[in-house]
């Protein structure tokens, strides 16, 4: 009976702690996912990020659920989210002219509208801002055409749409000062998009740039876009990505077709390089003289009034023979240029000269140098490597020297 007792004592108390244990069990984290400091981010639309009910979808209990950081699905996990992005287009009056058949304002439109369908499904705040002016009550240099606020697809289309003419002067620097503005409120990663042909005849947009830079610092991103072909304009897009210290510069031809445009807005919206990757650092590359002519830079000196050469020039004049005589070397031609002091007159002294060319000549052809590959030039007094008026630089300039042709020291 006792132990009979003890039995139904143990299995109540058994009981008693399992119930308990299911009652207080502390629920598993279910806290919000921050995309970029904007609000929670759910791909299914519910605006949080379940971790244990993304355990279970895949086959896991949420107590098995750790972030692994060596493995590669951490990189999502660490990717940015920029929730904040501004459009300015240019509506100004060079968008009439043509480009690929095609009137500039249009190509620059639809990159807007392709834009627009390949944000990512989280919430944004987004802007649209043109410059040029326009008639009726779009007249002002630059205005916005989607205030900053929250992002809706379909009313961001309708803003694009009232851009349907252009003209005017390109104050791109203003609408990026005015950009700057717009941006104040925001919160989290921004990304500044330009759309132009780099036509600008107002204010230093690189400028501009560098100061919203200031403003934001790394919470700002640039990325421009050319549409056309004009070489400053492309220069000078380019100089103001470049200031946004990371985005790019592309072309509206580098968007051609669905993938580079899926890109593209990635990069915008994740700060990421699938369109453009960044410069690496280019490995030093230092290029080996040519031995030939290193042996050119050879410089005969004379004693005055004379012109036989000198036996410790020799090892010099035969180096030169020997690359000469090379296969390598076969078709190339040099001359030999004779020069003088100023001591005597210019007649002497240019006979002078082409006699001590033609002594070097000599030489090389007796060591080997087919006679066609040298040509000979006496300039006198005319080309003095040093000045006359002293006898170190008379001596100096009482000397022959080499020119490869087609080749400049």
């Amino acid at each position: 009976m006792t132990k009979n007792y003890f039995k139904v004592l143990f299995f109540i108390m058994i009981s008693i702690m399992l119930v308990s244990g299911c009652v207080t069990k502390k629920p598993q984290n279910t806290g919000t996912y921050d995309a970029g400091g904007s609000g929670s981010y759910d791909t299914a639309g519910s605006g949080s990020y379940n971790a244990g009910e993304s355990a279970q979808k895949a086959g896991q209990s949420p107590e098995s659920f750790i972030l692994d950081p060596e493995k590669l699905e951490m990189g999502e996990y660490m990717e940015k989210y920029v929730n904040t992005f501004l459009v300015i287009l240019d509506a100004s009056g060079s968008k009439y002219l043509p480009y690929n058949g095609q009137v500039k304002l249009k190509i620059a439109k639809d990159i807007v509208r392709r834009l627009n369908q390949k944000t990512p499904p989280r919430p944004l705040t987004g802007a649209l801002r043109r410059y040029g002016f326009q008639a009726g009550a779009f007249s002002k240099p630059t205005a916005l055409l989607y205030d900053v606020g929250p992002y809706s697809r379909p009313a961001y289309a309708g803003a694009i749409e009232i851009v349907r003419w252009a003209g005017g002067k390109s104050p791109l620097a203003l609408s990026i000062d005015e950009a700057s503005d717009d941006f104040a409120p925001t919160t989290g990663l921004l990304s500044l998009v330009v759309i132009s042909d780099g036509k600008i005849y107002q204010g230093d947009a690189v400028e501009a740039a560098k100061r919203i830079k200031a403003r934001y610092g790394d919470r700002i991103c640039i990325y421009t876009c050319l549409v056309g072909n004009l070489p400053f304009g492309r220069d000078l897009l380019e100089r103001v990505a470049k200031a946004g210290k990371c985005g790019y510069a592309i072309t509206a031809d580098d968007l051609i077709g669905e993938k580079p445009m899926e890109d593209w807005a990635y990069d915008i919206f994740h700060r990421g390089h699938k369109i453009k990757q960044p410069k690496r650092a280019k490995k030093e590359f230092i290029k080996r003289p040519d031995p030939l002519d290193s042996a050119l830079r050879l410089k005969v000196q004379f004693d005055l009034n004379k012109w036989d050469i000198r036996s410790e020039y020799y090892e010099g004049l035969n180096n030169i023979a020997r690359f000469m005589s090379m296969r390598k070397y076969s078709s190339v031609k040099v001359e030999i240029q004779g020069h003088t002091c100023n001591i005597w007159t210019e007649k002497y002294n240019m006979k002078l000269s082409h006699l001590r060319a033609t002594e070097v000549m000599k030489y090389l052809i007796n060591k080997g140098v087919r006679p066609e590959q040298l040509f000979i030039e006496g300039l006198g007094l005319k080309i003095p490597t040093a000045s006359n008026k002293t006898e170190r630089g008379r001596v100096a300039n009482r000397r022959a020297e080499f020119r490869r042709a087609g080749f400049t020291r």
